[in-house]
């Protein structure tokens, strides 16, 4: 019976994984969840009780004990809790991974911003494939690179040990999670516009960035787990270990632009007030709404380019599913309005 160890199953992404993780009823393999609230944990031991999982509660985070037991004792290590930019989490995982265990790592195209003007229009995407000594290449002046060189260097250290980083793009569509539903830029889009009782666009809105549905990045984490079961020689791993998973693109123009219609729909914002009337936000108008520190993070966010190409992901075999952004908006801003 193999172990598998999943972080962050109360998240967006994490909480998807593990729904396809548990009902996909792998034979030999036993899921275990670690949560950092007990509430949660119980809420979710509660939710899959007719399946076969172990909820696991460190109310310390990563610095608990019960982590870096739960850590020496995975053969897989799904990491999806905060991962990308968390060192504790890194640095207890790299110390603790017995030899022969996976490490699937949750990074983010954020990497990929660092590498073109912003709010400009570039059209070049990064192939996970083609591009791959240039993205391994990169120091640490690039967002996420810190981590991701720590988890892609455990293999040096431990020979035994292997590693994937999964590098999402904007993800969008409410998760199957068993906690928190919703995504991060399309959801706070819709809540400064809330706020301000405006759809503003950030800069001129002609970056790009690449993007996917929750549903189908969670069916990609199956198909790693899946892939790695049957015949692990079919996977990149270790240093060169990098995976995308993208289904279209849309310059954040676009995006905020097709959010006025269901904006006015639900009553978020008035018809006066849309994108097409409003002038753009600049960081000291975004401030006066979020405050100054947000506010500087956010627009240079949301004024980057992050293009990618999953060619591997699609050389495995997978096949995205779900419709485009535009089509999920309209439930986006609805959950939004619900949830309020």
């Amino acid at each position: 019976m193999l172990e598998l160890l999943l972080t962050g199953a109360s998240g967006y992404i994490g909480g998807a994984v593990l729904d396809r993780f548990v009902k996909a009823n792998i034979p030999n393999l036993r899921i275990t969840a670690f949560a950092r609230n007990k509430s949660y944990a119980d809420k979710i031991a509660a939710i899959y009780s007719d399946y076969d999982l172990s909820v696991e509660v460190g109310e310390a985070g990563y610095d608990d004990p019960v982590f870096s037991t739960l850590v020496s004792n995975a053969d897989i290590i799904v990491h999806t809790g905060n991962s990308s930019d968390d060192q504790l989490s890194a640095n207890v995982i790299a110390a603790g991974i017995k030899d022969g265990a996976l490490l699937i790592h949750t990074s983010g195209t954020y990497i990929l911003t660092d590498e073109s003007e912003n709010d400009t229009l570039v059209t070049r995407k990064f192939d996970d494939e083609a591009d791959i000594e240039t993205i391994t290449s990169w120091g640490l002046e690039h967002h996420h690179r810190d981590i991701d060189l720590k988890i892609l260097g455990i293999h040096a250290v431990k020979p035994k040990v292997n590693t994937i980083v999964v590098c999402p793009p904007l993800i969008y569509g409410n998760s199957s999670g068993p906690i928190n539903k919703v995504s991060q830029q399309i959801p706070i889009t819709i809540r400064i516009a809330a706020q301000a009782k405006a759809n503003r666009c950030f800069g001129e809105g002609n970056a790009i960035w690449s993007s996917v549905h929750i549903d189908d990045l969670a069916d990609f984490y199956l198909l790693l787990l899946t892939t790695y079961l049957r015949n692990p020689s079919e996977l990149a791993m270790n240093e060169l270990g990098y995976y995308f998973a993208e289904s279209g693109e849309q310059s954040w123009k676009s995006l905020v632009s097709a959010l006025d219609a269901p904006l006015v729909k639900y009553g978020v914002i008035d018809e006066n007030h849309t994108s097409k009337t409003e002038k753009p936000w600049s960081v000291s108008d975004l401030a006066q709404v979020l405050g100054e520190k947000s506010a500087q993070g956010l627009y240079k966010a949301f004024i980057s380019n992050s293009g990618s190409k999953a060619t591997r992901a699609r050389k495995l075999g997978w096949q995205p599913k779900m419709g485009d952004v535009y089509a999920y908006l309209d439930e986006a801003v609805k959950t939004f309005v619900d949830g309020r």
